[in-house]
């Protein structure tokens, strides 16, 4: 067995939480567990293709300001549900896809705003218990998040589109032969479940 093999049997999860560390730690960011533990889950959930909460009928393409009124006028479970799905949506925006949105009709600071703004809201709603002191974090350094969230993209990215996480989700769902060539080439072999894990 080559003692070079780089990913092994890792999860999502697993492989976001340690390029986050990786991230914060090169950032100098500190941050608490619970909001470390909320931005793996926001990774690991938007890359596997879960979606995050969708929008209502019609309001795909509403801009973030007319989401966030109209989530304020919603019943509490509801206003909860559509500022979590903006929050999150704007901070991973703002993370993964910062470049896509220069030169565009809103810039990278309205979608900072918008989610910080939606996180606030959050945090300023009773009962919430723990979730409140994440929400009250990401809505006070949404930009820092924002900014290691970007590194973890540039990190986890390959030449081109395709991301080493991408090919290996690939590989680990399909058995894909060409899946495992791409991470070959790459110095990255694929082990069975069971054989190891990455450090």
């Amino acid at each position: 067995m080559s003692t070079s093999r780089l990913v092994r049997d890792e999860t999502p999860a697993e492989f976001f939480r340690e390029q986050l560390e990786k991230a914060l730690e090169h950032q100098r960011v500190t941050t608490s567990t619970f909001t470390e533990f909320y931005l793996v889950n926001l990774l690991a959930g938007c890359v596997s293709g879960d979606p995050l909460p969708p929008p209502d009928p019609g309001y795909d393409e509403m801009p973030l300001a007319l989401l966030l009124a109209r989530a304020l006028q919603g019943s509490r479970r509801e206003r909860t549900r559509m500022l979590r799905a903006l929050g999150d949506s704007a901070l991973f925006t703002s993370g993964f896809f910062a470049d896509s949105l220069q030169g565009g009709l809103v810039n990278l600071g309205y979608y900072r705003d918008m989610g910080g703004q939606a996180y606030l809201r959050l945090a300023r709603d009773e009962g919430l218990e723990w979730s409140g002191s994440v929400f009250s974090e990401l809505a006070a350094r949404f930009g820092q998040f924002a900014d290691v969230l970007s590194e973890v993209a540039e990190s986890s990215r390959l030449v081109g589109d395709r991301s080493v996480l991408a090919l290996y989700e690939r590989w680990a769902q399909t058995g894909s032969r060409r899946a495992a060539a791409l991470l070959a080439e790459r110095g990255i072999t694929a082990l069975p479940a069971g054989e190891g894990r990455l450090h």
